[in-house]
């Protein structure tokens, strides 16, 4: 999505972020053999979180399921019956729309539409890792957090593959001057609500500590990912995945 990531990063970064993931898996795919393509990147998602913040541009849930239903439509007159789809915000809303698309996508247009994801954003989004059109990867994350504070969004992460990979758009200037905002779970839930009361709890539009960002962490994080996801797609491609035990089952 095109969005309000701090003032130290551009508006661009989940698409930004999403085309580097999908360079990565591409680059591992062939050297198993396995020829891909990337699709052009779709820009308009859903954002409530940072709603408030000038660059967050809206797109209602009917506008974002028919814009990924189109773009299915089209891949598969061209003969595409397999395709991954690599996201890069995690917005709630914007995920229940995502999965919409997917699963019409699936049963009306009959595309083979896989969602690849990291099972640390299973259990919040509420979506069991054995469901059809998921593929989930080896976390990227810890299990939990070193500590009680939350890093979420434009925080370390973020920056730091920003930085190795389009340094330009970086604007170190500031970033040294930005402080943790030590926010917690509860922080969380007000944050997602969006609005005013969201930018209450983030003023300058960030979730987390971008001061602790490092290029060469945004480098590893990126190849580790490239060979996670290129990973479960393989061995879906030859009928060998098997989900990961569902982070939601107690």
């Amino acid at each position: 999505v095109i969005g309000a990531h701090g003032p130290h990063l551009p508006l661009a970064v989940d698409v930004y972020g999403a085309y580097r993931e999908s360079r990565m898996v591409k680059s591992e795919l062939e050297r198993g053999g396995i020829k891909s393509l990337i699709a052009p990147p779709v820009y308009w998602g859903i954002n409530v979180a940072t709603d408030s913040f000038g660059g967050s541009f809206l797109c209602r849930e009917e506008t974002m399921v028919s814009v990924l239903l189109d773009a299915m439509s089209s891949l598969k007159k061209w003969g595409f019956d397999r395709v991954f789809l690599i996201n890069h915000h995690m917005d709630g809303g914007h995920m229940k729309a995502l999965v919409k698309a997917i699963r019409t996508a699936r049963d009306e247009i009959g595309v083979g539409v896989h969602l690849v994801i990291d099972p640390f954003f299973l259990k919040g989004l509420g979506m069991r890792a054995d469901e059809p059109h998921l593929l989930v990867y080896e976390s990227l994350f810890p299990s939990g957090p070193p500590s009680p504070y939350l890093n979420i969004h434009a925080e370390g992460h973020e920056t730091s593959f920003m930085w190795h990979y389009l340094p330009e758009l970086v604007n170190e200037e500031v970033l040294k001057t930005l402080k943790p905002t030590n926010l917690v779970f509860k922080d969380l839930l007000v944050w997602g609500k969006g609005g005013m009361e969201a930018s209450k709890v983030t003023p300058q539009g960030y979730f987390g500590d971008p001061a602790a960002a490092c290029p060469e962490t945004g480098r590893a994080e990126m190849e580790a990912y490239g060979k996670r996801a290129a990973g479960v797609i393989e061995a879906f491609l030859q009928g060998r995945y098997s989900p990961p035990k569902d982070p939601n089952t107690r």
